[in-house]
């Protein structure tokens, strides 16, 4: 098992106005899964490249077990980087394709007759030995590639958005099946991904990356639950930040004045935020309600999704029962004061509009 450093990495590319990467540090301890999620262009596969060595950055360190791998050449860094397109030979068979690294480093034929039989039990493809790629669907070649890769032993495992070619169903059977093979091996990993959804259900740890920066790293459960930064909560899918002063346990904000936890927040300026599934919808005024008239209303399957205006500001709300009142009804929307958070406000004025 092995674990990654990186240390102030800074990655430019030509006629690019951000960096790739912005003097990024992270930390992956030996034998876990850690998820990059953020958007196209937020840096996330560049970092692979560099860990795996394709790439060199322009300043910083890249460490594993301590050691820095600068001037280690890609082929001897032990790190495998696994693409979303599987990229099997199309002309070698299954066997021989799983065994192509082994063949590079002189195995005997005998011991790589052995290893492809247990890689293809490990991925749940036993007696697939003889197909050719052709044969077979995207997600069996997607665990054959995942097999070719652990077979020589990798210290690292880097996954660049392996699963978003995809359907749904085989999405997430070769999601567990890597998570647990993961885990039975113990094996280093770093998936990049834009679904919010699966890093979440896979990482050991989720890294956030906007625009070449880290944001955030943290465990799933309290990097969904509490984001720390108005950037961070909007990758999580946060989109209702409430801004005002803070004082005496009470936020007054444009929109009005709501119960806040202030428990290490300092009073003065500060901003709140809410996630749209903790927000509630009803009839009548309570505890922290604000008034708001329906603007609309989505049917999304798991939930139902209203838009509602409350003063001059719109706000997003998720509901598992439907509301029964109309379009351009007054209702009251209800902030808990348990699941309102205070984040830091890192995005610049002009950005956004402050409730």
């Amino acid at each position: 098992m092995t674990q990654i450093e990186l240390h102030n990495i800074v990655k430019t590319y030509p006629r690019q106005a951000l960096p790739a990467a912005a003097e990024v540090s992270l930390h992956v301890a030996s034998g876990t899964l850690v998820a990059m999620l953020g958007p196209s262009g937020s840096g996330k596969s560049t970092l692979l490249k560099l860990i795996a060595g394709v790439e060199l950055p322009d300043n910083g360190d890249i460490r594993l077990d301590g050691q820095s791998v600068l001037d280690v050449p890609a082929h001897k860094r032990g790190a495998v980087l696994m693409f979303q397109k599987a990229y099997l030979f199309p002309f070698l068979s299954v066997a021989e394709n799983i065994a192509f690294g082994l063949k590079v480093q002189g195995v005997s034929q005998a011991t790589q007759h052995a290893e492809v039989r247990r890689m293809l039990e490990l991925v749940e493809l036993p007696g697939c030995e003889r197909k050719r790629p052709a044969q077979l669907s995207g997600g069996e070649q997607q665990r054959v590639a995942l097999a070719r890769a652990l077979v020589i032993q990798p210290r690292v495992l880097l996954l660049d958005e392996p699963f978003s070619s995809l359907d749904p169903t085989v999405r997430q059977t070769l999601q567990e099946a890597v998570r647990r093979i993961q885990r039975e091996r113990g094996i280093t990993t770093l998936l990049v991904t834009h679904d919010r959804s699966e890093a979440l259900a896979m990482a050991d740890q989720v890294a956030l990356l906007d625009r070449g920066e880290l944001l955030a790293c943290a465990p799933p459960q309290r990097l969904f639950a509490r984001p720390p930064t108005r950037r961070a909560a909007r990758l999580m899918g946060v989109t209702t930040f409430l801004r005002g002063e803070l004082a005496g346990g009470q936020l007054r904000t444009g929109l009005g004045t709501l119960t806040v936890c202030t428990e290490g927040v300092p009073p003065g300026q500060a901003t709140y935020a809410i996630r749209p599934e903790h927000l509630r919808l009803g009839g009548a005024p309570g505890p922290n309600t604000l008034p708001a008239r329906i603007l609309s209303q989505t049917f999304r399957g798991e939930q139902h999704e209203y838009q509602a205006q409350v003063g001059d500001a719109t706000i997003r709300v998720w509901a598992f029962q439907p509301l029964d009142a109309p379009i351009g009804a007054q209702v009251f929307v209800q902030f808990p004061p348990e699941h309102l958070f205070a984040v830091d406000d890192d995005e610049p004025e002009g950005r956004h509009k402050h409730a």
